[in-house]
């Protein structure tokens, strides 16, 4: 009686979602309104671990995007150029800022016009997803 009833409780346990921990957490997100003619951008945010354990992004998703990658800007020779990163770690205890002229989310494949306010989802290692929204911000 009680294996059938452990076994129960087992096959319930694996049918419960998996409850995200909340140790992430994003503030100041923001899209640079793309310059008239393209259908590229870039994000802007940042991106706070308030978790014990080394969180690590792997990809990020919207509707509006066709595709986005992590990027970061490199010096090589005095020329600055953009970088692709197949994943970005954000420290235990710690945060990582994305912001101009650095670390960023490229947006490319745009669906235009873009609204006021955007839907993103962040993706770590783990397999969990972050929702957020990012705001729409003039280039002027």
């Amino acid at each position: 009686m009680w294996k059938s009833g452990l076994c129960s409780l087992f096959l319930l346990l694996l049918t419960l979602p998996v409850v995200a921990d909340n140790s992430i957490q994003i503030d100041g997100a923001y899209v640079r309104e793309p310059i008239p003619g393209r259908y590229m951008s870039a994000a802007f945010l940042t991106i706070h671990n308030r978790g014990e354990q080394l969180r690590t992004l792997v990809s990020a998703r919207a509707d509006w995007a066709g595709l986005i990658e992590i990027h970061t800007h490199t010096h090589d020779q005095g020329v600055m150029r953009m970088r692709q990163l197949m994943e970005l770690e954000i420290p235990a205890a710690g945060h990582v800022a994305l912001e101009p002229g650095g670390l960023h989310l490229m947006l490319f494949k745009l669906k235009l016009p873009l609204a006021k306010t955007l839907p993103l989802d962040l993706c770590f290692s783990d397999g969990e997803c972050v929702q957020t929204s990012a705001e729409l911000k003039s280039i002027k």
